[in-house]
């Protein structure tokens, strides 16, 4: 709800869409410019395969948000990490295609 909020406030909410599932699946068929992928922190798989799933389409970036103590991959298919921002407990990895 938050997130469809923040939309909202941005004038955003009409060119995305927010999806409440497990993600590997959905990605699998998602043509989308940019990706945020917020899984639950203890199923650290749930990254692997969504960042997988994300590379197969994948044009833009994928940002995945995970705990600071679980490092993820620098790479993942055709995702390579170009960032990593650290901040307290949380941080955010970038990917981008391998060109």
């Amino acid at each position: 709800a938050i997130i469809r909020e923040n939309l909202a406030s941005l004038g955003a909410a009409e060119r995305a869409e927010v999806r409440c599932v497990r993600a590997a699946p959905a990605l699998q068929a998602l043509d989308a410019d940019i990706v945020f992928l917020d899984p639950p922190y203890p199923l650290q798989e749930e990254y692997r395969l969504a960042l997988e799933a994300t590379s197969l389409n994948a044009g833009g970036i994928a940002i995945a948000q995970h705990a600071s103590k679980h490092e993820l991959a620098e790479q993942y298919g055709s995702l390579r990490q170009y960032r990593v921002l650290r901040q307290g407990d949380n941080s955010l990895s970038f990917y981008k295609k391998r060109v």
